[in-house]
């Protein structure tokens, strides 16, 4: 409903387009008085539905497409991963803490909505706990060891750092980290069931909830209706395929306008008009909504699955050695300890 409200305004003024498209032939005539007025061409008007109506193709293809593989690969997490303990770095950047004086906070703060960075932080866990786990053979596959430190940028939808905490990693990909928690949050935001079952409520009202061996048949907890679905992408679809006829629709009506008044008009051209008609709807579209959302894709898997940076872990055999003065001037050789590195382990999935 939000975007159907939002997309309103926008139709009202592609009407009046439609409008002045079909009034068009009417003041076609050099003996109306309204001949010689200022006028919107014909051919501006069809560029201009004809780019609106690349971007809401480009829209119902990322809903149609994207957005199916996305949550294919989210939850691949659910039923593949295996879980080891790393951190979660979080910095939140918001209009008071930056320092500077008025228009340097309005940039970060421009920059913080466009980009969306405070939606982002950095996971970070040993990939010797991934190689210790049973169900990673990915150094026999690959013949290659995996040991560091590899640090990512991920989504989070909890915004304040975390210590030791669990981490979904894909076997095959061991660059695949993701916070635990923050997955079941993305789970939960497309889950067509946040609810009880249907089923649910007869099986509990069965259980001796509160003591009476299941003869209490009206408690309230176990007749819990079924919450809505949290995915809103149906609506948006649904909006966006109403767009999508609406602009095609009415861009080959504007190009009839224009074979109708071509001749009273010089800059209006049925022949560029035909052309550049056919080759938005046969290549432009094909091109940009799907090869686009193809590209994004390929981007989008590459920054899940592989992408990091990876730094040298410390041995677990070697210790730094610091030399100090002693009180009698000569150099001792000490150890410390504070730093050594702990081997990983792993932690099953249950």
């Amino acid at each position: 409903l939000q975007f159907l409200l939002m997309t309103l305004p926008l139709l009202g003024v592609y009407l009046y387009f439609l409008y002045l498209a079909y009034d068009r032939p009417t003041i076609a005539n050099p003996d109306n008085p309204q001949y010689a007025e200022d006028r919107i061409r014909l051919m501006d008007i069809l560029y201009t539905y004809l780019a609106t109506l690349i971007l809401f193709s480009s829209l119902v293809v990322y809903l149609l497409w994207f957005v199916n593989k996305r949550r294919k690969l989210s939850k691949r997490y659910e039923k593949e991963a295996i879980i080891i303990l790393g951190n979660v770095e979080y910095n939140e950047s918001h209009w008071g803490s930056t320092n500077g004086n008025f228009c340097i906070k309005l940039y970060h703060f421009l920059v913080d909505g466009c980009t969306m960075r405070n939606n982002y932080g950095k996971v970070t866990y040993d990939l010797q706990r991934v190689a210790n786990h049973p169900a990673c053979n990915y150094e026999h596959r690959k013949h290659k060891s995996l040991n560091g430190i590899i640090t990512k940028k991920v989504r989070v939808y909890y915004r304040y750092p975390r210590e030791q905490v669990s981490i979904l990693v894909l076997p095959e990909y061991p660059y695949s980290g993701q916070p635990k928690i923050d997955m079941e949050a993305d789970w939960a935001s497309f889950s067509s069931h946040v609810g009880l079952h249907s089923d649910s409520s007869s099986h509990c009202s069965s259980l001796n909830i509160n003591g009476n061996d299941g003869d209490d048949d009206d408690d309230h907890r176990a007749n819990m209706p079924q919450t809505l679905s949290r995915d809103r992408s149906l609506g948006v679809l649904l909006v966006g395929a109403f767009w999508i006829a609406f602009l095609f629709l009415a861009s080959l009506y504007v190009v009839f306008q224009i074979v109708a008044v071509e001749d009273v008009y010089e800059d209006e051209n049925a022949k560029i008009a035909w052309i550049v008609f056919g080759c938005v709807v046969g290549g432009g579209i094909p091109l940009i909504a799907g090869g686009g959302n193809i590209l994004r894709w390929m981007v989008y898997e590459r920054w899940i699955l592989k992408s990091g940076t990876k730094k040298k872990a410390v041995s677990p055999t070697k210790k730094r050695k610091k030399k100090k003065k002693s009180e009698r001037g000569g150099n001792e050789e000490s150890y410390d300890d504070d730093d050594d590195y702990v081997e990983g382990g792993y932690i099953q999935m249950t």
